[in-house]
């Protein structure tokens, strides 16, 4: 059975904010379609300065409203209105450097954004910067920190922080673990119609925090946030669909909702759907296709989805033979901490296979690899070539080998 990508947390959702809606979370990113002409008369206004104005012309470049989708060109906009102190722009421009990776500093940037927003008592930034503390994510991991911030988007009535409140409550994090006050808390967001409440409704019914474990019910709640656009619900309900847990197992169904979610943006189920067309199961196999999806989670900085890409293109399984890509993909997910990576990569190292030939590298790729593998025929090659070498002065790399 191949491994399944689940969402990264059972019920925390990062909120991002429509400009035109700024009390309300907008989870699958759509809105309503800005009308022809819009785009233009939004960059006129922009340029002279309007805030207003900077923010829905980030929006629109951000999710391809009357223009072509342009992240670089949001954060551009987001960030001019940012530096004017609109936390709307700030919270904005946080989540795009959180959700579209482009350096190692990019968390960091993430949360500096956030807490511009929160320090203004804006909900949402508040509660966002409390999931990166809770993660540890550009910002020093401190539970506490993490259910203060959500506590206060909670108390201000933000429904996406009342349920991650309650996930907190549930779990004993930064505050007492009350099964009850979680419960008691989700069915309160539920109220305000909150889709990532209805998840989170749907997290207590299948562990039994508060209420007695119902799978049924449980997947209700699913479906009902998967069907509101929730990308995370999407995805966790696309596992229960091809695995057959809570429902039956429907493996088109489960491809329609890794579509849904992935279009969002979703590693995890780029990297679920780059598996089943790589495979083949639950949708006819496209090695086209595999690699698109796979392409796409890896720039998000999936490392296995990098090594499986890699590995389609040095062997140009149904698309083109690229080795020295494949080499810079495994590099990058190597230095992730991808074991499967690192054996690729050391294989090529020790054959001198479109890299120059260097057993000392390889060496050190296999231990790394050896972490996680069974590496001990490998290593065991390796050794006999480094003595063999040791003797004759490496001869095989003087005969151009």
């Amino acid at each position: 059975m191949r491994p399944l990508k689940t969402s990264p947390y059972a019920l925390l959702v990062t909120a991002f904010i429509s400009a035109s809606l700024p009390a309300q979370t907008s989870i699958s990113g759509s809105v309503s379609k800005l009308p022809n002409g819009t785009v233009s008369s939004l960059t006129e206004k922009a340029r002279t300065g309007n805030t207003e104005a900077q923010i829905r012309l980030g929006h629109a470049y951000w999710f391809g409203e009357g223009v072509d989708k342009n992240i670089d060109e949001a954060m551009k906009w987001f960030h001019i209105a940012a530096d004017r102190g609109d936390p709307v722009a700030q919270t904005n421009l946080g989540y795009l450097y959180g959700t579209e990776p482009k350096g190692p500093g990019d968390a960091a940037e993430a949360a500096k954004w956030y807490l511009r927003a929160a320090v203004t008592g804006y909900p949402p930034a508040e509660y966002n910067l409390g999931l990166l503390y809770l993660g540890g994510e550009g910002i020093q991991k401190s539970e506490d920190r993490a259910a203060y911030w959500i506590g206060k988007a909670a108390g201000a009535g933000f429904p996406g922080a009342i349920a991650g409140l309650a996930y907190l409550y549930a779990t004993g994090q930064g505050v007492p673990e009350n099964s009850r006050k979680a419960e008691s808390l989700i069915r309160k967001a539920v109220k305000k119609h909150d889709p990532v409440a209805e998840m989170a409704l749907s997290t207590l019914y299948a562990h039994g925090w508060g209420v007695p474990a119902d799978i049924t019910k449980a997947t209700e709640w699913l479906t009902k946030a998967a069907d509101a656009g929730v990308a995370v619900a999407q995805l966790d309900l696309g596992l229960l669909y091809e695995t057959g847990k809570g429902v039956p197992k429907d493996l088109k169904k489960a491809v329609q909702l890794y579509r849904l979610a992935a279009d969002q943006g979703l590693w995890q189920a780029q990297s679920n759907l780059g598996q089943i067309y790589e495979i083949g199961i639950g949708a006819e196999k496209n090695p086209n296709e595999a690699a698109k999806w796979y392409r796409r989670a890896a720039d998000s900085g999936d490392t296995d989805s990098a090594a499986r890409l890699g590995r389609m293109l040095y062997s140009g399984d149904g698309i083109g033979k690229d080795v020295r890509e494949a080499i810079r993909l495994w590099t990058v997910a190597a230095d992730g901490g991808n074991a499967y990576a690192q054996f690729y990569l050391a294989e090529m190292y020790m054959y001198g296979n479109g890299v120059p030939r260097d057993l000392g590298k390889a060496r050190g790729l296999f231990k790394s690899a050896g972490k996680t593998l069974d590496v001990s025929k490998q290593m065991e090659e390796l050794s006999l070539k480094m003595d063999a070498n040791q003797v004759v002065n490496f001869p095989l790399e003087a005969a151009g080998r």
